[in-house]
């Protein structure tokens, strides 16, 4: 897996570089709307989305119109048409990689992890700019990603298991879901990461959690002040959410089980979810917990992380064995226990947390959970 070097980029670089791109690209103004304070960080991502969105189905239609060929979709017109109308959109979609890249990733320690999820914007950046299913299922293997969103990744995941190569299957499930629903849920992510870069706070931080079990995992009432995710410091400006099995008339979840072949089969398909997270004001960091739940056993984790204003970064992993009463408490239980690297076998079950430096205060961070 390639690795880009960072050390002389700022986050605000590699946002400039892409958007610089894109902008050529679309004939659009990317940095006039994530510079426009006017807005709020919200409705920047959302004008973000729709603006990029808007772009790239029209220059997909046009390329069809070029070529008399039209495009053959099965669209998600509801998700397109929410983008488009820059209304508020309840999903984050998961991304997928298989067992074998899941397996590397895991072991990133130090500037490896803020590699890996720096260079997320360019490999979705050039997802963004495939005009056909099969240029994109190219550009798809080639970033390390199996799919973003779950949709895809079961019109995929059903063509691997029937026989077809990855490349083959990718496109199947391209083909099966739509090219523009395809690049939709692209560009969902991609602009939130596109913001993220951009935004010159302190004390940041991008994180994925990839999850190698056989339960989906939620996060109960999440967007509730009395739910499961909780901001000791700061504010979640993003966070995970896509549909359980693909249809999108199933449940939402926030990171889905895994695609199993058979035990610790290299093939796996494991998913992760973002999040996105930044301080407020004055002099504190961002800071917080995320329980997660199986919707279907006993699992219970909770993963914290730590971009403090003044001490160390750091993350901590634990499971639970029942809901906590007041999770500032355990957040602050755990944030006294936080490491740089925390790797963790207990019970059959294997926990990893890593930010990539202590210092510093633009922070990326990943953090895995593995049963049999």
């Amino acid at each position: 897996m390639q690795l880009i070097d960072h050390q002389n980029q700022t986050p605000k670089d590699v946002c400039l570089d892409i958007t610089g791109r894109l902008n050529q690209r679309w004939n659009l103004d990317l940095i006039a709307i994530l510079s426009n304070e006017a807005m709020s960080e919200s409705d920047r991502l959302k004008k973000l989305r729709a603006v990029m969105l808007e772009a790239a189905i029209s220059e997909l239609d046009q390329l069809s119109s070029d070529s008399g060929h039209k495009i053959i979709d099965k669209e998600n017109d509801t998700l397109i048409n929410q983008i488009l109308a820059q209304e508020d959109i309840e999903i984050e979609p998961n991304v997928s990689v298989t067992r074998n890249n899941y397996d590397i990733i895991r072991s990133y320690e130090g500037q490896k992890v803020y590699d890996y999820v720096f260079t997320l914007s360019k490999r979705l950046e050039s997802m963004a700019n495939a005009t056909t299913p099969g240029q994109l299922a190219v550009e798809t293997v080639a970033s390390s990603l199996f799919t973003v969103g779950t949709a895809w990744g079961k019109l995929t995941w059903n063509a691997w298991r029937g026989g077809q190569t990855l490349l083959q299957a990718t496109r199947t499930g391209i083909t099966s879901l739509g090219m523009k629903t395809a690049i939709t849920v692209i560009i969902i992510v991609l602009a939130a990461v596109l913001l993220y870069l951009f935004l010159q706070n302190p004390k940041k931080i991008l994180g994925v959690i990839y999850n190698d079990t056989d339960d989906m995992l939620e996060v109960k009432n999440w967007n509730k002040s009395s739910g499961n995710l909780h901001m000791e410091h700061g504010e979640m400006k993003n966070f995970m959410s896509d549909y359980s099995t693909g249809d999108l008339d199933s449940p939402k979840i926030q990171i889905r089980s895994r695609n199993s072949f058979g035990a610790n089969d290299p093939d796996d398909v494991i998913w992760g979810g973002l999040y996105f997270a930044d301080r407020n004001f004055g002099l504190r960091g961002s800071e917080g917990v995320i329980v997660f739940s199986s919707t279907t056993s006993s699992l219970m984790f909770a993963h914290q992380f730590a971009v403090p204003y003044v001490n160390d970064n750091g993350t901590f992993m634990q499971i639970l064995d029942s809901q906590p009463n007041d999770l500032s408490r355990l957040f602050r239980e755990m944030y006294d226990k936080r490491q740089t690297r925390f790797d963790q076998s207990s019970s059959g079950i294997r926990m990893t947390s890593t930010v990539n430096d202590p210092r510093g205060g633009v922070v990326a961070a990943i953090g895995t959970i593995s049963t049999p």
